[in-house]
């Protein structure tokens, strides 16, 4: 990740990256609904955080 000049900027990558990576927690949650779906032929592309409205997506594979 680079700056508007074009220098490395590993710091706003990193705060980038951490925004718009799904927490272990909810990944993990994720992958045991997703698993159980599948069984019956479908796919969980996404989660939504009731508490706080935070929606994190994944993308179909395949």
């Amino acid at each position: 990740m680079k700056n508007g000049e074009g220098y490395p900027d590993p710091t706003a990558g990193k705060a980038i990256k951490s925004s718009i990576r799904m927490p272990t927690h909810i990944y993990n949650v994720y992958s045991v609904i997703n698993n159980v779906a599948g069984l019956h032929g479908l796919e969980i592309t996404g989660l939504r955080d009731k508490k706080t409205g935070k929606e994190w997506r994944r993308a179909p594979h395949g």
